[in-house]
């Protein structure tokens, strides 16, 4: 018997996680013939019975398909926070070095940051918290646009989202307190 519970939680698994939860190969088959488990794709499943909000699909099926460690960041965050307007052609994702991806759907940051720190938890993804989001929007700010970075950075400020403390936090916390001081007097100045 298979631990049927932990998939629901899941909502989006992948084979090993189906393997993890007591399921064998041919068993995560044939559940998958059956109806009892939808298969997105080769490797990615969803339980049927977990409801997930089709705005979070996406993020959903992209950590599901890079691995628990990975986190939903970059230009996705900053959409997903309202702090740009344009909807990013890609999902932006962090990730350990190790991982690669060549799926062109995904932006693959790879970070020496720890995975974990201003991280929120979702049920089924986990995506940067707003501060790491903007700490880390200028520290890539070479990929993603000086502008689009400091513009963010404005509007949370502006829009009491966040604080000079909060971000200074957090700046510390991810070893980004340079590059931090560096975009600030920009990020104030009118």
């Amino acid at each position: 018997m298979y631990n049927q519970k932990k998939l629901q939680d899941l909502g989006i698994f992948r084979t090993q996680d189906a393997r993890e939860a007591g399921l064998s190969q041919p068993t995560l088959s044939r559940l998958a013939q059956s109806g009892q488990l939808l298969r997105l794709e080769r490797g990615l499943y969803q339980y049927p019975g977990a409801t997930i909000d089709a705005s979070e699909l996406d993020f959903a099926i992209a950590c599901a398909r890079l691995g628990k460690k990975s986190v939903i960041g970059g230009i996705s965050a900053l959409f997903r926070y309202g702090l740009i307007s344009q909807v990013p052609d890609q999902i932006w994702i962090l990730v350990p070095p190790s991982i690669r991806s060549k799926n062109p759907l995904y932006r693959c940051l790879r970070t020496q940051n720890n995975l974990v720190i201003g991280v929120v938890h979702h049920r089924i993804y986990r995506i940067t918290g707003l501060e790491r989001t903007l700490i880390e929007s200028l520290q890539y700010a070479s990929k993603m646009g000086i502008s689009i970075a400091v513009s963010a950075a404005r509007k949370a400020l502006e829009e009491g989202m966040t604080s000079e403390k909060k971000l200074y936090d957090m700046a510390i916390k991810l070893g980004q307190k340079n590059g931090f001081i560096k975009y600030w007097e920009v990020i104030v100045s009118p």
